[in-house]
């Protein structure tokens, strides 16, 4: 008995001990499991901390460079908060100009920074000799351009004239329907004209809402026996009648009038500028003879304008009878441009070589990249489609650079160097006029802010400080360099004038200027008598005389940083340090 309680007793402790084990292994594997689980939720909660303080450290980042590179306030420390996370801004300006951006991001007591440098854009190209805007390019007595010329406009040249590099005209001809009365088919009223001495005369007002080119003119009319030829007249306003200040004329032609209502359109001697919201006229001056006469289509539904009849040569405008009637017409604006051409096919421009939608008059001695040819020595090759829209080298953001340059330092009133002076200029703002007149020198030493206009005379002289570098003189007024004024340079160091100005001509260069670079990106350029320039750019350009444009390469990409110009700030580097 005791030995059977005694077996009892240690199997007991057996399973007991078994047990003890169990539990124990138990423990020790779910410790294990329970303690990967808590790691992995560790590292992915890192993971996201991580991943959220970079993202703010970026955020921050492009904040910053976004505010420098748009000239908006920034303190040299700054901070910003999204959600839970927060990033510092540190902001360094580097002794070349560039400027160092570092953010670092925290998110719960994580952290990531980023750095990146933005280095200043000071480079303006002038890849033509000529470039305009929509004003296009004209050129008369016999001016020369050696280089290649540029327009968003039209290029119209003379047979005394000549490009020795290719011409370039982006412009097309458009045309679109600017004001019309047309409604209802068939009309309802009419105005009759040329029956009788008060009404031998129609006027009709209108208003156009955009300001461009008047491109055509058309009139919805009938005749009565066979009436003489009218002359049509584009007047402006004068206290709600026609003036006598005529801006465009044609004819209306009898034999195309039919005694039934047609659409007669009428040509035009001048396609003048219309502008947005001015009243205008076009009066139908025609004779009179009681059995030949005019009727022009009319209601009462055209509310821009009104129709009156009488005499243009005596002034006197009655209303319609019955009173209130308006003329079924039609007024279309436009651009009216003209490519590359020459005056006619006896007197062509030459071209080293030409391309545009259309090329009329021209002598070309390379090909002529076109889809119209009129008159010219060779057959268009039709491979390219039209020339892009290129913007004018100097931009705004260069404009506000440089003025913000300029204000460093002040110079009340009129800025003037005359006689034997020599001077030195730079960076400097001047509230006034600059003049630089008789056997003067000015030396240009960083940029120049002219707020009134530039005048630089006599045998007067505008050159770098330091001959290897390039400066800009930005001017609000006027520019004229006349005499035997000079802009001197050289390949490693130009002189940059920009007028603001919208003046048609804003610059202009009627002296022996050298090495002169000129922009007028809103207004005109004219050049004349024997003016020289190497490079320019303006909305409109003139060339007169013996002006002469000679291109020099060393423009296509000017640096102003060495004098003192802004220019834009442009990523350099990115990378993250931490």
């Amino acid at each position: 008995m005791k030995h059977n309680r005694h077996n009892r007793k240690e199997g007991g402790y057996a399973v007991m001990t078994a047990l003890l084990f169990f539990l124990g292994s138990t423990a020790a594997v779910v410790a294990s499991l329970s303690d990967g689980a808590l790691r992995e939720l560790r590292i992915v909660r890192n993971e996201s901390l991580s991943k959220q303080s970079y993202y703010v450290s970026e955020s921050a980042a492009e904040d910053a460079a976004y505010r420098i590179k748009n000239i908006l306030p920034i303190d040299p420390v700054e901070s910003i908060t999204l959600g839970s996370s927060t990033a510092s801004i540190t902001v360094t300006d580097s002794v070349d100009g560039s400027k160092i951006v570092r953010a670092e991001g925290d998110s719960g007591g994580t952290k990531r920074a980023t750095e990146l440098v933005l280095d200043v854009d000071d480079l303006v190209s002038f890849p033509y000799a000529l470039q305009a805007g929509v004003g296009g390019i004209d050129m008369d007595g016999s001016s020369s351009i050696e280089g290649d010329i540029y327009t968003t406009g039209s290029i119209r040249g003379c047979s005394s004239c000549s490009v020795t590099g290719m011409a370039v005209a982006a412009g097309i001809s458009t045309s679109n329907v600017a004001t019309q009365n047309s409604a209802p088919m068939p009309p309802t009223a009419s105005i009759t004209f040329g029956n009788a001495n008060g009404t031998q005369d129609l006027g009709q007002s209108f208003v156009v809402n955009d300001t461009l080119s008047l491109v055509s003119l058309r009139f919805y009319i009938r005749k009565v026996g066979n009436p003489a030829n009218a002359t049509v007249r584009v007047t402006t306003d004068n206290g709600g009648r026609p003036s006598s200040t005529v801006i465009a004329s044609g004819t209306l032609s009898s034999s195309l009038v039919s005694t039934s209502y047609g659409w007669q359109t009428i040509t035009l001697t001048a396609n003048p500028i219309l502008s947005s919201g001015t009243t205008y006229w076009v009066v139908i001056d025609a004779n009179t003879n009681s059995s030949s006469y005019y009727i022009v289509a009319a209601n009462n539904a055209y509310t821009t304008g009104q129709a009156q009849v009488g005499r243009y040569n005596t002034g006197s405008w009655n209303a319609t009878s019955p009173s209130g009637l308006d003329a079924y017409f039609e007024v279309s604006i436009g651009t009216n441009e003209d490519g590359v051409s020459g005056e006619s096919q006896w007197n062509r421009l030459s071209v080293g070589s030409a391309y545009a939608h259309e090329i009329s008059f021209v002598n070309a001695t390379g090909p002529l990249y076109c889809q119209i040819g009129v008159s010219n020595n060779k057959a268009c090759d039709t491979s390219r489609t039209d020339p892009v829209i290129e913007e004018n080298p100097v931009s705004e953001s260069d404009i506000t650079a440089w003025k913000d340059s300029a204000s460093l330092s002040t110079h009340s009133g009129n800025y003037y160097i005359g006689g034997s002076s020599t001077g030195t200029l730079g960076p400097k703002k001047i509230t006034g006029n600059m003049t630089v007149d008789g056997s003067a020198i000015l030396n240009i030493s960083g940029t120049v802010w002219v707020v009134g206009n530039l005048s630089v005379g006599g045998s007067g002289r505008i050159q770098p400080a330091n001959a290897s570098e390039n400066y800009v003189i930005i001017v609000d007024g006027t520019v004229s360099l006349g005499g035997s004024a000079q802009i001197l340079g050289s390949a490693t160091g130009h002189i940059v004038i920009v007028s603001t100005n919208s003046a048609d001509p804003a610059i202009t260069i009627s002296g022996s200027a050298d090495d002169t670079v000129v922009s007028a990106p809103y207004g005109g350029l004219r050049v004349d008598g024997s003016g020289k320039v190497n490079v320019a750019a303006a909305r409109h350009i003139v060339l007169d005389g013996s002006a002469s444009i000679e291109y020099d390469p060393s423009a296509l990409d000017l640096d102003l940083s060495g004098g003192g110009g802004g220019g834009e700030f442009k990523l350099h580097s990115w990378k993250e340090v931490q």
